[in-house]
């Protein structure tokens, strides 16, 4: 290996330090007592080097951690729901309809000008990427990847990461583009530790089937706006609009009647395909299997009512 000598190195000052090390006043009392008691004791600072060090060939800017906090992390994420799970669950919505999970894209293969929607949110002070620019990649590789497009209706986006639609929003869950047949959600803001994730344990089994539920719900809603169907204002209805997890969490996991009837239109009034009774049986056995007990309470019971009156 052939190196030369770099003489433009220069050992981090005390000032250079703490600008590296950041803001601690926000960070939990365990977390910035770590950080800031008892360095100088402690901790040795970076010695000068001799010809031939790492740094004396290879330039080392050093990384702050307002910077790191702006790269991608792909460290694995012992809550994310399962895709399988989510698509299994969500199936049952669309009767005729085929949902196929594609291959994982890395943020960092995105274009340039996609990497460039990146920011840090204000409240968070965690990464948030524009869905907006996200949605434009996903468009180019719809057109350039998919050889059957005539058997593609839809192209959705899952992620771990936060999302934000326009620069005035601080974030959203999902953004659909109707027109084109493709929409981005992000489980980010669906663990109820968001968005202190890295500082807790594992979630509680209660947790776990929370943030399953969510992701669920965010992706059918959606799903069915890639129909055209809007926000429902008539009933409690898995389409109301969402502000806030407590919003979110108050929305039911069932279609009211008119957005029912929609997706009947939607799907092409096909009596043989669009079967309501067969779609809350498999919903309900969904429901059972992945512990959601309200959902299945609500499903049998819609189920026993409707069984009643058409045996009357």
């Amino acid at each position: 290996m052939c190196a030369s000598f770099n003489n433009l190195f220069s050992v981090p000052t005390d000032r250079e330090r703490s600008r590296a090390l950041g803001d601690t006043y926000q960070l939990p009392d365990s977390i910035r007592r770590a950080v800031t008691v008892g360095i100088n004791e402690c901790f040795l600072p970076f010695p000068i080097p001799n010809e031939g060090d790492w740094v004396t060939i290879n330039q080392e800017r050093g990384q702050t951690v307002e910077a790191f906090e702006r790269t991608i992390q792909t460290i694995p994420h012992g809550k994310v729901p399962s895709l399988e799970n989510i698509s299994e669950f969500s199936s049952h919505f669309f009767p005729g309809c085929r949902l196929e999970t594609l291959p994982q894209i890395d943020f960092t293969d995105l274009p340039k000008h996609s990497r460039m929607g990146q920011r840090i949110d204000t409240y968070t002070k965690k990464p948030q990427y524009s869905a907006t620019l996200i949605i434009d990649h996903l468009k180019k590789m719809k057109r350039r990847q998919r050889k059957n497009d005539t058997e593609e209706l839809f192209c959705i986006g899952v992620t771990m990461a936060d999302i934000y639609p326009y620069s005035s929003w601080n974030f959203v869950y999902g953004l659909a583009s109707t027109i084109d047949g493709i929409a981005i959600y992000s489980f980010a803001r669906l663990d109820p530790s968001f968005p202190d994730i890295e500082l807790v344990g594992p979630c509680t089994e209660q947790e776990r089937i929370l943030i399953l539920k969510r992701a669920i719900s965010v992706f059918v809603h959606e799903i069915i706006h890639l129909f055209g169907i809007k926000h429902c204002i008539y009933y409690l209805c898995l389409m109301n609009g969402a502000e806030t997890e407590v919003e979110m969490d108050g929305q039911p996991l069932y279609l009211c009647p008119i957005c029912l009837r929609k997706m009947y239109t939607a799907t092409g009034k096909d009596r043989k395909i669009f079967n309501p009774v067969e779609t809350y049986h498999d919903i309900l056995d969904a429901c059972q299997k992945f512990h959601f007990k309200d959902e299945a309470a609500w499903y049998e019971n819609r189920l026993n009512i409707l069984t009643t009156l058409t045996n009357e």
